[in-house]
């Protein structure tokens, strides 16, 4: 047995994806990223879709990649991607049109028609998780709706991860965390759940075979392991859903009374659980019981997150071609303080033509400041401050419906790199807050391959190790009294005005 065991995580985000080896050696892992490349979504005909054979082939760079810094040796191979998106299979196990980007329109109108066959809250009851617009059931019903013929086509139902897993083993399976945020998926029973297929007309025929994070799907097609140059390896199901191997590397210590902030595109508030919470505050919340690995419950309420500041970027570049994200902090670090706020998960804010005009008139219809949407100082301050507001506004309301106490927030994922923005949480909240690791989501994709390789067994174990590999810094609430008085002008804005 090699010394050193190596493990490939492909970790799909909105922006980008990447080729991260986790190098484990006398329990301790070190992380190298070797390959990334550009994702987002491809308009064509007023829809937005995912180009997923452009990213395959991507995938495979990456593999060549690995082969090129550390040779033929690899112990496993796994994806995990964002949730809700999906491809279809047919028959014959081809892949029917590009998958749809969950922000495309076409998922306009169809809550209402959820709600009129099945009932919203009934499908809260069956599932335990947060009704969106951009959810996999919305976009079922969407196609429908619409009579899209590739649905009476397809075989098999396949999330973004799962499709690659697929691509590369020949194997069709469905990692259970990412099923579990469809609503398609019974959390309680742990399986498909059939009365959302019969009351909105989705074909159950689609429904795959499902496993859990750390089985191991099967081989490395031999004709690619020769193509890009690797000698036998297994394919290692993480968890799929990016959320839930993002939770397990959360640095946390056993009943310390925690809660985790995945912060990246969307910034994911939640608590691990033993069992779902379904009943009344929770679906009045909108809160979702997702699955996570080892049989965990991730207690989870989504909030826009850093996807604002990365579409007021996107305008602001359109004149400062060179201005960077620490840049747009350093700025808002500089600006006037509490100026007015935004709720970030105001509808305005879903896919905005121009996020800044967006800002400044959200700011305007709720009788706030005028704002001037040139300024990156102001803009981005508000943001930045209404995000670390709307966190406590969150976990209020989580630690309401589950009687939870929470000491500590832990905060993981790329927007654990803003340290301005983790200041303004600590001090939001009034408590503890702990920052990294940044790579927890490629962390918890290695981490689940290493179990299913035989290395671990427990959660608690690999988050000691966790703990032990890498740098996690801590951030201490300042300026209380100011903070709590913006946190009630923010709440009478957002449940009043907004």
């Amino acid at each position: 047995m090699r010394e050193t065991r190596r493990f490939l995580a492909f970790d799909l985000g909105a922006e980008s994806g990447r080729a991260v080896v986790g190098s484990i050696k006398e329990d301790r892992l070190a992380l190298t990223e070797i390959y990334r490349f550009p994702t987002g979504g491809t308009k064509i005909n007023n829809h937005l879709y995912w180009d997923v054979l452009g990213f395959y082939s991507q995938l495979l760079a990456g593999l060549k990649k690995y082969v090129s810094e550390y040779g033929s040796d690899l112990d496993g191979i796994g994806v995990d991607a964002w949730g809700v998106d999906f491809g279809l299979l047919d028959k014959r196990g081809n892949l029917l049109g590009n998958p749809y980007h969950y922000r495309d329109a076409k998922n306009e109108g169809t809550m209402a028609i959820i709600d009129k066959k099945l009932g919203l809250r009934e499908l809260y009851n069956l599932t335990g998780i947060q009704l969106l617009q951009i959810n996999t059931v919305n976009q079922l019903v969407a196609m429908v709706r619409d009579e899209d013929p590739l649905l009476p086509a397809a075989e098999n139902i396949l999330f973004i991860g799962d499709l690659f897993h697929y691509f590369f083993t020949g194997v069709k399976a469905v990692e259970h965390t990412v099923a579990s945020i469809s609503q398609l998926y019974n959390t309680v029973t742990d399986d498909w759940e059939k009365k959302v297929f019969a009351a909105l007309g989705i074909p159950s025929k689609i429904t795959t075979r499902l496993i859990r994070a750390g089985d191991v799907i099967g081989p490395l097609k031999g004709e690619l392991a020769e193509e890009v140059g690797l000698n036998e390896v297994p394919v290692i199901a993480p968890a799929v859903h990016d959320t839930a191997s993002a939770a397990v590397a959360v640095p946390a210590v056993e009943d310390e009374g925690w809660a985790f902030l995945n912060s990246g595109t969307w910034s994911i508030v939640g608590l691990e659980l033993d069992s779902p919470v379904i009943n009344d505050r929770s679906y009045e919340m909108n809160i979702s019981n997702s699955g996570g690995a080892f049989n965990r419950i991730l207690y989870l309420k989504n909030v826009m997150g850093l996807w604002i500041i990365q579409c007021c970027k996107r305008i602001w570049n359109k004149k400062h071609p060179s201005l960077s994200y620490q840049e747009i902090a350093s700025l808002a670090q500089g600006a006037a303080p509490f100026v007015a706020f935004i709720d970030p998960d105001d509808p305005a804010f879903l896919n905005p033509v121009d996020a800044t005009a967006a800002v400044a008139a959200y700011c305007c219809r709720t009788g706030q400041a005028e704002v001037d949407k040139d300024d990156i100082g102001t803009i981005s301050r508000i943001v930045f401050e209404s995000l670390a507001l709307k966190y406590r506004y969150v976990l209020e309301r989580l630690m309401e419906a589950t009687g939870s106490k929470v000491k500590v927030l832990h905060i993981t994922g790329g927007g654990s790199n803003n340290e301005l923005l983790n200041e303004f949480t600590a001090s939001a909240l009034g408590i503890k807050v702990t920052a990294g690791p940044v790579e927890a989501t490629a962390i918890g994709n290695i981490m689940l391959q290493a179990t299913g390789a035989g290395l671990y067994r427990s959660l608690p174990e690999i988050r000691r190790i966790i703990r032990n590999s890498f740098e996690i810094k801590e951030y201490l609430p300042e300026e209380r009294e100011v903070w709590e008085k913006a946190y009630e002008r923010f709440v009478r804005i957002i449940e009043e005005k907004g």
